[in-house]
């Protein structure tokens, strides 16, 4: 996965729209559809969001923000032609995991707070909760033992 910054490591485009391809292809979907953009230019926005200061300002300071953040564009940007729900939930799990954080939560948990974000405009589930959601559910990797 992508490039560091902040000492963080990011999912590049490519990546994201590698783990698309590989989720339609492995759970099925819309086969013509795998990896194909429906609204490109969100996941360029969020990308750049996360790693980039605007005008020296942090907008997503906390990794649970960016990766939140990452999360939720991809889903309600409409990303991808299909797959934005598994797409978006395993993109931010890879992401909190290459910077030494895990997401603690049941597959049922993962799944239903997927379909709220999905439905947030109905539900009116706000990206705050979701932010918080994640930062409550993210436990940190401790490291190995020295022998």
């Amino acid at each position: 996965m992508g490039e560091a910054g902040q000492g963080l490591t990011f999912p590049t485009r490519d990546n994201i729209v590698r783990l698309n391809r590989e989720h339609i292809h492995r759970t099925g979907g819309n086969r013509d559809g795998a990896g194909r953009f429906l609204n490109e230019n969100s996941l360029e926005w969020v990308l750049e969001a996360i790693q980039h200061p605007l005008f020296g300002q942090d907008l997503y300071p906390a990794i649970s923000q960016k990766a939140a953040i990452l999360a939720w564009t991809i889903i309600n940007g409409h990303v991808f032609l299909d797959g934005n729900k598994r797409t978006e939930m395993s993109a931010m799990m890879i992401f909190l995991r290459l910077n030494g954080f895990l997401l603690v939560a049941s597959d049922e948990e993962i799944i239903e707070v997927a379909i709220r974000v999905a439905t947030a405009r109905e539900s009116n589930y706000s990206q705050e909760a979701f932010m918080s959601w994640v930062s409550k559910h993210m436990e940190l990797l401790l490291p190995p033992p020295i022998p």
